[in-house]
């Protein structure tokens, strides 16, 4: 049997973890081992990972974000020598056959496959199409017709809830990009491990995300435009707009840095998510000037800016 270890990334999530790490625990294929990486949680998380015995807890010092803490999940995962490292949050949990679904499909066999991964639900059943798709000039999510059981389609991107990577590939690529902190990091690795083979899609494998990608809450704009474009965006709060700076930044330098972006080519993607602003958020002339200077940095591959602190005390009385 193959073997996979199970990487958990968590920060403050201490009853979401407990439920991913059971769901682990009853996997039909079971899991060789689970490393957690607990991202400096200040709630009661070390107090359930030490009164576990089935998991290897590693807790870093500070907050690294969802990028650093999975850099720092991959370079363990990588050090047991399994066959296949599993990667999620602690928001996730699979259902008991996912992993064997996973394995036991034919692009599991075929030594073509780099990257495996399976159906993304909400806790009420419907796909989350944000989480596995196709890198362009946009990111565009796979439609959801394109999750027939019995077929494998090939993907550009998926994201790192229920990301089954090959551990030769994992140990061949270089680590995710920490430097990021959160937003597309799981999108330049994937662009990444497809240079050694497919990212394919099992369908009849199933993870329940059960809060939803960025933390944004539907609102009366995104109800409608979604309807209009048959998209699935939310609206970001502006507490949690920082985040969404971070990802445009963050998309701005893989396409910099993967593909050739012209400055025309700058200028419709700086466009593109200021409409997308207009379209979705509240409140959305404040934020554009926050999206020019973000995407200015993706160009020029400045990572700084501030973090989740830095941010809540600038916007406290906003």
């Amino acid at each position: 049997m193959p073997s996979v270890c199970a990487c958990v990334l968590t920060r403050n999530r201490s009853a979401l973890l407990a439920e991913c790490l059971d769901g682990l625990r009853a996997q039909i294929h079971p899991v060789a081992c689970v490393i957690v990486v607990d991202n400096d949680s200040t709630d009661d998380t070390p107090q359930l990972l030490a009164a576990r015995d089935d998991v290897e807890a590693v807790r870093l010092e500070e907050n690294r974000g969802g990028a650093g803490g999975y850099a720092e999940a991959v370079r363990l995962g990588r050090e047991t020598g399994a066959d296949w490292l599993w990667l999620m949050d602690d928001d996730a949990e699979p259902r008991p056959d996912a992993l064997e679904r996973l394995l036991s499909s034919p692009a599991a066999a075929d030594p073509g496959t780099a990257v495996l991964c399976g159906t993304v639900e909400q806790p009420d059943g419907e796909i989350e199409l944000l989480h596995r798709g196709f890198v362009g000039r946009f990111m565009r999510s796979l439609d959801a017709d394109a999750y027939r059981p019995g077929e494998q389609p090939e993907l550009g991107f998926a994201s790192f809830v229920g990301f089954l990577v090959r551990g030769d590939v994992a140990r061949a690529l270089e680590l995710p990009r920490a430097e990021f902190f959160i937003g597309c990091d799981d999108v330049e690795y994937s662009i990444r491990a497809r240079s050694h083979g497919a990212i394919r899609l099992v369908p009849e494998s199933v993870i329940v995300h059960k809060l939803g990608m960025g933390g944004g809450a539907p609102t009366r704009r995104s109800r409608f435009w979604n309807r209009v474009l048959g998209g699935a965006w939310t609206s970001a709060s502006w507490p949690g707009f920082w985040k969404q700076l971070f990802a445009l930044r963050n998309f701005v330098w893989i396409r910099q840095r993967h593909a050739h972006l012209s400055p025309l080519a700058f200028a419709g993607l700086t466009a593109a998510y200021v409409v997308k602003s207009l379209m979705y958020d509240e409140r959305p002339l404040r934020r554009i000037p926050w999206i020019l200077r973000y995407a200015r940095n993706g160009r020029r591959g400045d990572f700084s800016g501030p973090g989740p602190a830095e941010w809540a005390a600038m916007t406290r009385n906003g």
